[in-house]
């Protein structure tokens, strides 16, 4: 699948299981599910492919960082694991919680570099990679975490459905691929399409929650 159908399967994904009630809530779900939906795709080869992905990654680094600050200026609750960092962490890590910090974000740089000259749906694909740069981002913001992951994991799951294989079980080297369709084509289309209309109809049911 292309970008905009991972963008909007994955935030609706991160809003329908998360079901985040109020303002402050809601903002480590935009912020995981932004960062979650197209990491996996740092690893494109295809040109145009690779284009497309840099584009809304890009664009959805900037929705993150603005989900960041304006939980930042609310103090909604997303930065105070940088000032309290073992409180999240069972009683025998936390002694060395901001050292964890730390090892979480460079963890996670690692790893994304190390995907990124992956091979396309290699590492950065796998169950492996999904779990390791989770921890990450729950070492370093907690709350951001759970819709990290799930954006992730429908990442993985709709490009498990075309016509290419995904190393989901890294580092085997058979993937695993459904063949339904192609990832750049009506397909992609109806699901971008649908996942936008689910993305909104998630939002709107989280705000009526809220009342």
């Amino acid at each position: 699948m292309l970008a905009k159908a991972h963008i909007a399967v994955g935030m609706a994904a991160a809003f329908s299981i998360v079901r985040p009630a109020t303002v402050a809530e809601a903002l480590p779900v935009i912020a995981g599910g932004a960062l979650g939906c197209l990491i996996c795709d740092l690893d494109c080869e295809n040109k145009s492919e690779k284009s497309d992905s840099s584009h809304w990654r890009n664009v959805m680094v900037l929705v993150a960082a603005a989900a960041l600050i304006e939980d930042h200026l609310l103090d909604a609750g997303m930065w105070s694991s940088l000032g309290h960092s073992g409180d999240h962490l069972p009683v025998l890590f936390a002694p060395v919680g901001q050292y964890l910090w730390f090892a979480g974000l460079a963890g996670f740089v690692i790893i994304c570099v190390f995907a990124g000259g992956s091979g396309h749906r290699g590492f950065s694909h796998s169950l492996l990679a999904l779990a390791l740069e989770t921890l990450c981002m729950w070492l370093i913001f907690p709350a951001v975490a759970m819709p990290f992951a799930i954006a992730f994991a429908s990442h993985v799951l709709l490009d498990m459905m075309n016509k290419r294989s995904v190393r989901l079980f890294y580092p085997a080297k058979k993937g695993i691929c459904l063949g339904w369709f192609y990832a750049d084509r009506l397909a992609n289309k109806a699901i971008a399409a649908g996942g936008t209309i689910w993305m909104i109809a998630a939002v709107i049911l989280c705000l009526r929650s809220r009342g």
